[in-house]
């Protein structure tokens, strides 16, 4: 039996003869074996086994040896072998106690393959996937070692054919092939939030039953992800599963060391989907899926088998590839494919499709037919704004530049299910659709939080046009769970806007308690019903930490941390549920910090951090999750800061201000990239001031107030907007004098005291701002009236 060094060094080569001419094979591997006899055989096996793709069950290789069967193992008698290779022998076995009949497949390991500390790893391991539990992959259900030592594993017999075999003998439709592929994503995306790589995802390892569902076998040479088991690197053997890979589907970093990651599973099924799916001549879309999750640098392939999936599913519906980079076009083009009648339309004039919408349901009671026909002019309207509403917004979203875009398609599709709603008989769906529309416009034009345009007032008149539409639904469906979740959204998207736009503190609070109770008994019903629910959550805690009371702050965010922690671990994995965390972890350091826990405030910052981090390895291109990782680095360097820890704060700092510029950067009329910028580089003025840098921190202050203006600018003199921008030339003052130019300081001194006066005769000041302005006059008739500033003043304001 050859020896797993001997083995693994074979494997290797066969990888780099794959990629060399197949007349050229011989010749080269006479250069590299011709001496070493051993090696040569087990290449050559490889070889043979992969003519015959008799590669299965985890199977790097056939092997030549037999091991000779135990006749039971625990409750089970075995029937049969079914599967044998490199790893070992899987065997059918049955119940034979006789409580009740079940089958089952118990893979042995071969004797004396593992060493102790693999065989210790790889019960370790065996014990993480007992919890695997997805109905597209082989439940894993006991384990142990038989008598000659030799460990085993016992998982879910899976009465099917080889991926491959089965697709031979059924010739399914391509579409059917997607499906399969599709679920085998999804099953790779489980096992990767679970922190387990599968690391031998072949044909063989994919069985679809008789019903055309696939499951995924084979786990047992799975391991731990890279890095998340808290032991790190221990020297490249640390898994079983660095003892077997499948030539051809192994990614290419398997062929030098054992510690892979997830990507390594991505490399695979790219592999797995080439096969699978038969690629029509010139699909380029297809041909990019492909080569983009089988890339030679891991860091270039898809960030998630989800987002694999997710471009198969769009490339199948004719909506964006994500791995198919065509210019800015290329998105409008596949929106007009998906929609060309309805883009038709739309072309012609929005109000003669409208009135062409109400005339067919007016003669909807004069006759069936034209009821009939009614009803489809209905559904396609109705698809053609919730697809620019929707479908398209959110892949417009993610294109730079988009914003103005966004709030284009959203007044369009708007225009149309506003049409709809306004029929008496519209169904509850259009009506709550067209009230998420207006929400998600209101949004775009000023939400404060992503990507908007700064037009605080008309994104107020739009959350009161969305409650109007809600209103009825309301009275008449108090109870259903879909009117709940979205007068829940309303209520949490007015109280942002009032927290963060209009400063109407108690009234904020009010409503983001109202989101919580309207989804009280639901919160967990699902994904988004739970995200509302702990952002709601986060948004009360954020009003006390308005009003100064960080205590009640505190509280509020780890009752949001309590409540995500309670959520089905599949739930609080997902992308929603983690950005909202993110934001309480962010708060509730800020809380820690005003509390001067100062060690609890930077552990808290520095997760809040690392999961941000997370979020944006995952999907890089995400604005609004670049923006939250920009927030927290943001506020640590706060903390560092406050803590005279100079250089950690200038270190976080920078990155945060480099995150904002690359949102500012990419649209222009982004007010949201705009804003960040400004408060990421007023801490980057203040840091560089306290290391001596003045120079350049009255430059950075220079940048900060010019997108102060620009933001009012885009806000029409909105109170919100005016009051931050007052707050940064006050900032600005503090940095003049800590640089000994008292005539800038007083200068921006008496500019801001100018403006929370005029805000202050308009009661468009916070109590707190009220404080400020008096504090502000009273050193000014102290110290600027009468010669230069008194020493310490700059550090009190």
């Amino acid at each position: 039996m050859p020896d797993s060094t001997l083995e693994r060094e074979a494997i290797g080569l066969f990888e780099q003869l794959l990629e060399i001419p197949e007349p050229e094979r011989d010749a080269w591997l006479a250069r590299v074996a011709a001496e070493r006899p051993e090696l040569l055989s087990r290449i050559q096996a490889l070889r043979d086994a992969d003519r015959l793709a008799a590669m299965r069950t985890g199977a790097a290789v056939d092997s030549l040896d037999e091991e000779e069967a135990p006749e039971r193992i625990g409750a089970y008698r075995i029937v049969e072998r079914i599967g044998r290779g490199g790893m070992g022998s899987i065997y059918r076995g049955e119940r034979e106690t006789g409580d009740f009949a079940h089958a089952v497949a118990i893979k042995i390991i071969k004797p004396g393959l593992l060493s102790e500390a693999l065989v210790d790893r790889f019960q370790r391991e065996r014990q993480l996937l007992a919890g695997l539990t997805h109905p597209n992959i082989a439940s894993l259900y006991d384990g142990g070692e038989i008598e000659a030592g030799s460990p085993y594993i016992i998982m879910e017999y899976v009465d099917g054919l080889p991926l491959l075999q089965w697709v031979d003998e059924r010739q399914p439709s391509r579409d059917e092939r997607r499906r399969l592929f599709e679920d085998i994503c999804g099953a790779v995306a489980f096992a990767h939030r679970n922190l387990i790589v599968h690391r031998d995802l072949t044909p063989s390892n994919v069985l679809v039953t008789r019903d055309g569902v696939a499951k995924l076998i084979d786990f047992g040479i799975a391991k731990i992800a890279d890095g998340e088991d808290g032991r790190g690197d221990d020297g490249g053997s640390a898994s079983v599963g660095g003892l077997s890979l499948t030539p051809g589907f192994a990614a290419p970093e398997r062929m030098t060391s054992t510690n892979v990651t997830t990507a390594a599973d991505t490399y695979s099924l790219g592999k797995l989907l080439e096969r699978l799916i038969p690629a029509s001549p010139g699909d380029r879309e297809f041909r990019a899926i492909v080569e983009r999750a089988t890339a030679r640098d891991p860091a270039a392939r898809y960030p998630t088998a989800e987002a694999l999936g997710a471009d198969v599913n769009a490339w199948h519906r004719g909506f964006p590839v994500a791995a198919f980079n065509a210019g800015k076009l290329y998105g409008a083009r596949k929106f007009i494919g998906r929609h060309r009648l309805g883009v038709a339309a739309a072309s012609l004039a929005l109000l003669m499709l409208v009135g062409a919408l109400t005339a067919a349901l007016v003669s909807n009671a004069r006759a069936l037919e034209a009821r009939a026909e009614a009803e489809g002019r209905f559904q396609e309207t109705r698809s053609i704004a919730k697809a620019m509403l929707f479908d398209a917004f959110d892949q417009v979203s993610r294109v730079p530049g988009s914003t103005a875009a966004r709030e284009t398609l959203a007044k369009t599709g708007l225009a149309y299910l506003e049409a709809l709603a306004a029929d008496g008989d519209a169904p509850l769906d259009v009506r709550l659709e067209a009230a998420t529309g207006f929400i998600r416009l209101a949004k775009v034009l000023g939400g404060g939080e992503a990507s908007q345009l700064g037009q605080y007032k008309n994104a107020d008149a739009l959350l009161a046009r969305a409650e109007s539409i809600l209103s009825g639904p309301r009275q008449r469906y108090p109870d259903d769970p879909r009117v709940r979740q979205a007068t829940a959204l309303l209520l949490l998207e007015q109280a942002a806007a009032n927290l963060y736009n209009n400063n109407e503190i108690a009234l904020a609070r009010k409503q983001a308690i109202a989101a919580q109770q309207m989804l009280a008994g639901i919160a967990e019903s699902n994904v988004e019903t739970a995200r509302i629910y702990a952002t709601a959550v986060q948004g009360e805690a954020d009003t006390y930490g308005w009003d100064e009371d960080y205590t009640k702050a505190r509280a509020a965010h780890l009752r949001g941390e309590a409540f995500i922690a309670s959520l089905p671990p599949a739930m609080q994995a997902q992308q929603p549920i983690l950005m909202v965390r993110s934001a309480i972890l962010r708060l509730l350091g800020e809380a820690h910090h005003n509390l001067d826990q100062h060690d609890d405030a930077r552990r808290v910052l520095d997760q809040a951090v690392a999961l941000n981090r997370q979020l944006v390895r995952a999907d890089p291109d995400d604005p609004a999750l670049v923006r939250k990782l920009a927030i927290a680095l943001w506020y640590r360097a706060v903390v560092h800061r406050t803590d005279e820890r100079d250089e950690l704060a200038r270190q976080s700092i920078e990155e945060a201000v480099d995150f904002a510029r690359q949102l500012r950067d990419r649209d222009r009329n982004d007010a949201g990239g705009l804003q960040l910028f400004a408060i990421t580089s007023e801490v980057q003025a203040q840091v560089l001031g306290d290391l001596g840098r003045f120079r350049e921190s009255y430059a950075v202050s220079d940048q900060v107030i010019d997108a102060h203006r620009r933001l009012v600018e885009l806000a029409e003199d909105a109170p919100g907007a005016v009051r931050s921008m007052a707050d940064a030339i006050t900032t600005r003052g503090g940095n003049f004098y800590n640089g000994g130019d008292y005539a800038q300081a007083c200068g921006a001194w008496r500019e801001a005291a100018a403006i929370y006066g005029r805000l202050d005769k308009s009661g468009n000041l916070s109590e707190f701002h009220k404080t400020s302005l008096a504090d502000l006059r009273n050193y000014l008739a102290k110290s600027c009236e009468n010669g230069p500033p008194r020493a310490g003043l700059g550090e009190e304001i």
